[in-house]
C-alpha cells in the first residue's frame, strides 16, 4: 500500500518510539494472565510502501502455558513474537507482559524487562566467540538476578549432550552444537517467559527431540511460560493452546486438554 509521507512518517515514529499513554491504555494484566494484547496492529514502511502484518489482533496468555503459534511463512506470527517479548513496538493497541505496557516504555525500561523476564531461543545462535561455550551459557544465568532459580549449567549440556563440547570455544564445535549451547545459554537464564521463534527449525529430529524435552519439563517444574513460533505441526500435541495466525489475523484458536510430553510423540 502507497500512502502520502506524512503518513508513513507517523506511522514509522509509532512503531519506532513509545507512545504517549491513552486514557484508555490497558496498564496491567486481566486476571491471571502474563500476556494481553487488546487490538494491536503492526505495519512496517520502506519509504512510502506500508505493509500491514499484523490487524487490531487481540489474544490474551495465562501463566503457565505452552503456547504455540502457529502458520505459514509471512502470516505474521514472528511479529507477534517480536512485540510480546520487547523486541519491537505495535503501532497501536495494548501490549501487557507481567504488569508492564511495554508501548509505553522507554527502549531503556525495554532493555531492563527483557533482562528481567524473559529469554529468548532463536535460530541464529550468536555466541561469543571468546568465551568457551560453557562460559556462553553462563552469561544467560547471569542475568537471573535470585541465584536460587539458576539450573545447573553442567547437568544441561549433559542433556544436551554436549558435556564434552563445555569448554570449546565456538570455532572448535559444529554449527549444531552451536545451536544447542545457545539454546542451554537461554534456558540457563531461567526466566517467567521464554519464547523460542522456529526451536526444532535447525535441528536433527534427535536434537529437537532434547529441546522439546527440556521446554516441557522446564514448564512442568518451574511453571514456566513456553511461548513458540513454528510452522511444524508436530509441535502441536505438547502445547495447551495452539493459535493460527495468517495475514495478520488469528483464524483458529485450539485448546488442547490433554498435553503430551514430546518423549510421546515427537519421532
Amino acid at each position: 500500500m502507497v500512502v502520502p509521507k506524512k503518513v508513513a512518517k507517523a506511522l514509522w515514529i509509532s512503531g519506532n518510539f513509545k507512545r504517549k499513554k491513552d486514557k484508555n491504555a490497558l496498564l496491567s494484566n486481566q486476571e491471571d494472565n502474563i500476556i494481553d494484547v487488546q487490538n494491536v496492529t503492526k505495519y512496517y514502511t520502506n519509504g512510502l510502501i506500508v505493509n500491514k502484518i499484523l490487524d487490531n489482533l487481540s489474544v490474551s496468555i495465562k501463566k503457565g502455558e505452552i503456547l504455540l503459534i502457529f502458520g505459514v511463512s509471512g502470516g505474521g506470527k514472528s511479529t507477534l513474537l517480536n512485540l510480546i517479548s520487547g523486541l519491537d513496538r505495535a503501532n497501536s493497541g495494548d501490549v501487557v507482559v507481567c504488569n508492564k505496557n511495554l508501548t509505553y516504555l522507554s527502549n531503556a525500561k525495554l532493555t531492563r524487562f527483557r533482562r528481567d523476564h524473559v529469554s529468548f531461543i532463536f535460530q541464529s545462535y550468536n555466541l561469543l566467540g571468546n568465551l568457551t561455550a560453557y562460559d556462553n551459557a553462563e552469561t544467560g544465568a547471569y542475568l537471573q538476578k535470585d541465584k536460587s532459580k539458576r539450573p545447573d549449567i553442567s547437568q544441561l549440556f549433559r542433556d544436551f549432550e554436549l558435556e564434552e563440547e563445555m569448554h570449546k570455544f565456538p570455532s572448535q564445535m559444529s554449527g549444531g552444537q552451536q545451536q544447542r549451547v545457545s539454546i542451554i545459554r537461554a534456558l540457563a537464564k531461567n526466566a517467567e517467559i521464554v519464547f523460542a521463534d522456529e526451536p526444532t527449525g535447525a535441528l536433527d529430529t534427535a536434537t529437537s527431540r532434547i529441546v522439546l524435552n527440556t521446554l516441557y519439563e522446564l514448564n512442568k517444574k518451574n511453571n514456566t511460560t513456553v511461548i513458540m513460533v513454528s510452522h511444524d505441526p508436530k509441535i502441536k500435541p505438547m502445547a495447551t493452546r495452539v493459535i493460527t495466525i495468517a495475514e495478520g489475523k488469528i483464524k483458529d484458536i485450539w485448546v488442547n486438554d490433554k498435553p503430551l510430553h514430546p518423549q510421546e510423540f515427537y519421532k
